[in-house]
């Protein structure tokens, strides 16, 4: 079986890929995280935020890799500084973030009542 990291990198070198990174910096010229600072910066690369790599089941990978709304626009130097925060450390780091990550979706999307409890590693409620 293909490793998720390895199947990830091979969408990125698709035309499909391609064609969806030039439309995206198309539309969206700018740096996202330097335009929240007021600082106007040329996006050079397109980010995954929701980390395609974490997916296991390539149709929801590919799904996840391709989707628009998971994308987003920035400079090289904030490229960097997103992954540096997305703390490519140990698995339990990693998983500590992917478990905030979660439930920070569940608040936005649920409000402050998540249907079935939290998302937290100790089950307490958020």
């Amino acid at each position: 079986m293909t490793a998720p990291r390895d199947r990830y990198h091979k969408m990125l070198n698709t035309t499909r890929w391609r064609k969806l990174r030039a439309l995206h910096l198309a539309r969206h010229p700018f740096c996202a995280d330097c335009a929240a600072e007021g600082v106007v910066t040329p996006a050079t690369e397109v980010h995954h935020i929701r980390p395609v790599s974490i997916e296991r089941d390539p149709a929801r990978m590919e799904r996840l890799a391709f989707d628009a709304g998971n994308l987003a626009g920035l400079c090289h130097a904030c490229h960097v500084k997103r992954h540096e925060r997305m703390g490519k450390g140990t698995a339990e780091e990693n998983a500590r973030r992917q478990r905030a990550e979660a439930d920070l979706f569940a608040r936005r999307f649920y409000g402050t009542q998540t249907p079935g409890g939290c998302f937290s590693a100790t089950g307490a409620p958020s």
